[in-house]
């Protein structure tokens, strides 16, 4: 069997003018990683990103740690199918039908980015509302066609890699709650809820044979166990 190891990238910059782009402890977390797979003896025979700053940025910090050990890994594959959701699109499409339903969301659209809490409240409501498929937008991506996506790539992967192979793959938590979906066949409204607990850098690991895909382990973490620290654990 072939086994993929697909990571949640680093913490990236919430709250800031661009979101995409890692924060200084976004890249000593995914220095952190690399250092525990190289210590416990992981090799990659593929290396696979999606499009965005924050997955490419995370797998390159394990590729250069890597390298700096002297040790072979490929260089980045990119799939857009392991691009993250589009989550400012979906809030801005969604979060003023969730917000009249629940008056006290109402103040807390004017403070999204400087309360956390606010934002967090106001999120779940949207994604949720989002992932249900009820009252699709027509200019927003659904949950239905996004996860198809990340099922598509998870295909190419397998199909290309061998059966020996241990592939990495850096994206973000929509992408892997739908790759576990795939795996175990969960609903929509139980593959997003698994999202809200996916740590930064954490490890989903699958492995894979004749097309199958079986879950091997969900968002490990022992890495950051190991340095010690809670405040390694984040989530955006």
């Amino acid at each position: 069997m072939g086994k993929i190891f697909m990571v949640r990238h680093g913490q990236a910059s919430f709250g800031k003018k661009n979101y995409d782009n890692l924060s200084e402890k976004g890249r000593e977390q995914s220095r952190i990683l690399a250092e525990y797979m190289i210590r416990t003896g992981i090799s990659f025979q593929a290396v696979y990103t999606g499009e965005l700053l924050r997955q490419k940025d995370t797998a390159g910090e394990v590729i250069q740690s890597y390298r700096a050990h002297g040790l072979t890994i490929p260089d980045i594959q990119i799939l857009p199918e392991f691009n993250e959701y589009r989550s400012r699109e979906i809030m801005m499409a969604y979060m003023h039908d969730v917000a009249q339903e629940d008056p006290d969301l109402q103040a807390a659209i004017g403070n999204l980015y400087e309360d956390r809490k606010a934002f967090g409240r106001l999120f779940k409501k949207v994604m949720l509302r989002w992932v249900s498929g009820e009252a699709e937008k027509p200019d927003v991506v659904s949950w239905r066609d996004f996860r198809d996506g990340v099922r598509s790539g998870m295909r190419k992967v397998m199909a290309v890699c061998g059966l020996g192979d241990n592939v990495l793959i850096c994206s973000s938590g929509g992408a892997i709650s739908a790759a576990v979906q795939m795996a175990l066949d969960l609903s929509n409204e139980k593959a997003f809820g698994i999202a809200w607990h996916i740590v930064n850098t954490s490890v989903t690991t699958f492995a894979y044979n004749d097309g199958q895909l079986a879950l091997a382990s969900f968002n490990q973490q022992a890495h950051l166990d190991l340095v010690n620290h809670a405040d390694w654990v984040t989530y955006w």
